[in-house]
Order: structure tokens, then C-alpha cells, then sequence
């Protein structure tokens, strides 16, 4: 019987290995996986880009830089406008360029792309393409940027807010 005995005190043993490394493994995965959800913050700025432009016009307002030394694989753009009548708002990509607030954004920028599935390098920008056939003031929120980064990857705000006004002609 005290065979028994000490073969229960190995098994139990042996359970409480495999319970402790499973343990391990199950902690290594979360932290993995947490990990993978929260990347490095992004650049908000204090500052508001405003521009002008008559109704029918669109304008090309630049919001946000490429993070310094990161680039970033952007699913998309999400943008957030408040205003007192129906304003279109399209985030696009610059290439090789930045800009404050324009009507002819070739000057600033080699081109001009759909943002989702691109990558957002160091020489690039989001710019926001801001329409109206109406008078209005359009009031847009920082970005949020869906990206992935190395493992990483998340939906993150950056960027400066920006007012439009459009103005009858």
C-alpha cells in the first residue's frame, strides 16, 4: 500500500507540473496578444489647420506627418466631422509630400491615393480632401489611423483638427 501511496504523490506532482506550465504558456500568449494590441501612441497636436474656399471647390487640408523614424501599414482612415450642413470629407494619402491647406494639391504632393491597404512612410502625409455645394463650416477632429506596425497593430488618433469654412460665391 505504500507503493500506492507514493505512485498518487508523482501523479500528483506531475499534474501540478503540467498545470503550472500550461499556466506559463496561457500567460506568455496573453502578454503576447496584448502586446500585439497596444503600439507606441501617435503624434495628436495642439494645433488647428483652418482654410477657406468657395462652394463647389474642394480643398486639400494636410493633418497629419508620418511618425519620425516609424512606418506604418495603414487598413484605413477614420475621420470625424461636425458641421452645420452636409460637408464631403476624404482622406487621402500624399506621397512624398505635406501641405497646410491647398486647392492644388499637386504641387505638394508626386500623388494622391486611397489610404487603406497603403503604407504610410516617412516622406508621406494624410491630407483631407473637404468638398461642400453649399455654404458651411465643417469642424474635423484629429484622425484616427488603422495600422498595423511590425507585430503590432491598433486604431490611434494623430494628427491636428481642422476647420473649413466654405464660403457662397
Amino acid at each position: 500500500m505504500a507503493q500506492s501511496g507514493s505512485d498518487l504523490a508523482v501523479r500528483r506532482t506531475r499534474v501540478w507540473g503540467l498545470l503550472s506550465g500550461l499556466l506559463v504558456v496561457v500567460g506568455i500568449a496573453a502578454l503576447a496578444v496584448w502586446h500585439s494590441q497596444h503600439p507606441a501612441p501617435l503624434t495628436v497636436e495642439e494645433r488647428t489647420v483652418t482654410a477657406t474656399v468657395p462652394v463647389d471647390q474642394a480643398v486639400y487640408v494636410g493633418v497629419a506627418a508620418a511618425p519620425t523614424g516609424r512606418t506604418l501599414h495603414l487598413s484605413g482612415v477614420k475621420v470625424h466631422t461636425t458641421s452645420n450642413t452636409d460637408v464631403e470629407v476624404t482622406p487621402l494619402l500624399c506621397r512624398d509630400g505635406r501641405l497646410e491647406a491647398t486647392t492644388e494639391p499637386e504641387a505638394y504632393c508626386s500623388e494622391l491615393v486611397n489610404p487603406e491597404g497603403t503604407t504610410l512612410g516617412v516622406a508621406d502625409s494624410i491630407v483631407l480632401r473637404v468638398t461642400s455645394d453649399q455654404p458651411a463650416v465643417a469642424v474635423i477632429d484629429p484622425v484616427r489611423l488603422g495600422f498595423r506596425e511590425s507585430l503590432q497593430w491598433g486604431t490611434l488618433p494623430t494628427g491636428a483638427g481642422a476647420v473649413v469654412r466654405v464660403l457662397a460665391r
